[in-house]
């Protein structure tokens, strides 16, 4: 496939009774996977569905390129002057491009952009995706199938881990025994670790405690000053999505010893079943790759457009944003049922639980178990 050239210019599209345009725009994605979605998965699965059910109405997806902030606000003006008023954003879209949206009278389905600040009631912007914060919800979960009635937390001075540990806080039912927050750039932690060994020394059973870490790839640096603080090792340890499938990451050098904690890591993920299957099976007859669970959520992203469009029978933003949640919340895709809070946010995303063991003597990071998203229940694998 010949790939986007951000110089030249976007082909208008046709908008009538009959045809509406939906726009993706890429970026720091696979462009040509992208395309091999919306064009060769989505948009004929989409319009059979339009025709059996007797609808005029058909669905051209266009899907752009952008290589940074920049250029995504550029895609969107483009977009925007070829008359595509519908919008599905991956990554940062919203960040960039949210004022144009709203000014414009435009509509975003975010299925990527997963920022907190975005949290906020409006008829503009809807996302798929849960937010990072909505982690702190699925970590109080899979704390408490764990039976950690205490835990001590060892945070990034970022906003990213302060609405995850916000989120945390007011879900998990145990007692947080010490909240250390360090500054992103430390490379230093053992002040902080012996902190958390002295919290942990004073109870007379450690058998219920656990270390919720949110980090990013310093964690390397954690777990090897760790070793010298008993008590800090000998407690499970418990992170988002970052500290997830380390053994694939370029800026973690070694994950030895990582498996003496487990750090059990949650990564938002698809609803596993005959959906997902199928959508896994055309993905990688197109692409020749296995999707990841970003692309569950683009697909979803596209479909709920496309239903809500059905449903509502009008191109008026506003009528679509009254429909949107109502036909999400029917509507069962390979990531569940979108259930959406006021904002327009997902309420009940499933998550994967990774963790690092040992196998044939090597440290790797593997999927332990899942968080169903329709009932918030953590199951363990064999």
């Amino acid at each position: 496939m010949a790939l986007y050239q951000p110089s030249e210019n976007i082909e208008p599209r046709v908008m009538n009774e009959s045809v509406i345009s939906i726009g993706f725009v890429e970026m720091w994605g696979n462009y040509s996977r992208s395309v091999a979605l919306f064009e060769e998965i989505i948009e004929p699965e989409v319009n059979q569905y339009a025709e059996e059910v007797g609808s005029e109405l058909r669905f051209d997806f266009l899907v752009v390129k952008a290589e940074d902030s920049t250029s995504s606000l550029e895609r969107v003006q483009e977009l925007d002057v070829v008359g595509v008023r519908y919008v599905i954003g991956s990554n940062c879209l919203a960040c960039t491009s949210y004022s144009y949206i709203e000014y414009h009278d435009m509509m975003l389905v975010s299925s990527r952009s997963r920022q907190p600040d975005f949290n906020m009631v409006d008829e503009h912007m809807f996302r798929v995706c849960p937010h990072d914060g909505d982690q702190g919800i699925a970590l109080a979960r899979v704390l408490e199938s764990k039976d950690i009635t205490d835990v001590a937390v060892l945070r990034r001075g970022d906003s990213r881990a302060d609405a995850i540990f916000e989120a945390f806080n007011e879900e998990y039912v145990g007692d947080v025994l010490v909240d250390i927050r360090y500054p992103a750039e430390s490379t230093e932690f053992r002040d902080e670790l012996a902190s958390i060994e002295s919290s942990i020394s004073e109870l007379e059973d450690s058998s219920h405690v656990g270390l919720l870490v949110l980090s990013y790839a310093e964690v390397e640096t954690l777990v090897d000053q760790a070793s010298s603080y008993s008590s800090v090792i000998g407690v499970p340890w418990f992170g988002a999505d970052a500290t997830a499938k380390l053994d694939e990451s370029q800026f973690v050098d070694s994950i030895e010893g990582f498996e003496a904690v487990g750090l059990y890591s949650v990564t938002h993920s698809v609803e596993y079943g005959e959906k997902w299957d199928q959508l896994v099976s055309w993905y990688f007859e197109v692409t020749g790759v296995y999707p990841e669970s970003v692309v569950g959520y683009d697909y979803d992203a596209a479909w709920l457009y496309a239903l809500t469009l059905l449903e509502a029978d009008s191109f008026e933003r506003s009528v679509l944003a009254e429909a949107l949640p109502k036909v999400g919340a029917g509507y069962r895709g390979v990531t569940g049922f979108i259930v959406l809070d006021v904002a327009g946010d997902r309420l009940n995303a499933s998550y994967d639980v990774w963790g690092y063991v040992v196998e044939s003597g090597v440290t790797v990071c593997r999927r332990l178990g899942y968080i169903e998203g329709s009932s918030g229940s953590v199951f363990w694998l064999d």
